[in-house]
């Protein structure tokens, strides 16, 4: 079962599981690689998210992407939405290796319940989440899927 996370400071973190890839290897999706239903964990100080989201590995290769250069260079921003965009955030680099991740999570119920979260990581953690990100992305292939 393929995973990853983003790690913080004091226990903090992003990180999601993936549950069921659609249509993998043979039909893509319109918003980019396989469909995903994926488990979301979030935990930031004291708040803990367990949820249930929707998003493609195109998305979350998009995201690698712009994460690998960002780690690289040790500067700059990436932003995730998925497609429903009840999950967003932000990760924000300095130039001295660290890392201001920030954003929010609902539930696509009637209810109106909101997470906004804010923490902090630095380049060596998030070296860890590209890495486990890439291994995503050689399976997976880019938004247009793996290559036949």
């Amino acid at each position: 079962m393929e995973e990853f996370s983003i790690i913080g400071d004091n226990g903090n973190y992003i990180k999601i599981t993936f549950q069921e890839v659609y249509g993998f290897p043979e039909s893509t999706s319109h918003w980019g690689g396989y469909e995903l239903r994926a488990a979301l964990g979030i935990k930031s100080g004291n708040f803990l998210v367990k949820s249930i989201f929707w998003t493609s590995t195109g998305e979350l290769f998009e995201f690698y992407k712009k994460l690998e250069a960002c780690n690289e260079e040790l500067k700059g921003s990436v932003d995730f939405a998925n497609y429903e965009a009840n999950l967003e955030f932000n990760v924000k680099y300095d130039n001295m290796g660290h890392v201001n991740i920030e954003g929010r999570f609902y539930e696509l119920t009637e209810l109106d319940n909101e997470l906004k979260f804010e923490f902090t990581s630095d380049q060596s953690y998030m070296s860890i989440t590209v890495g486990e990100l890439k291994q995503i992305a050689l399976k997976y292939g880019d938004m247009k899927g793996v290559k036949k």
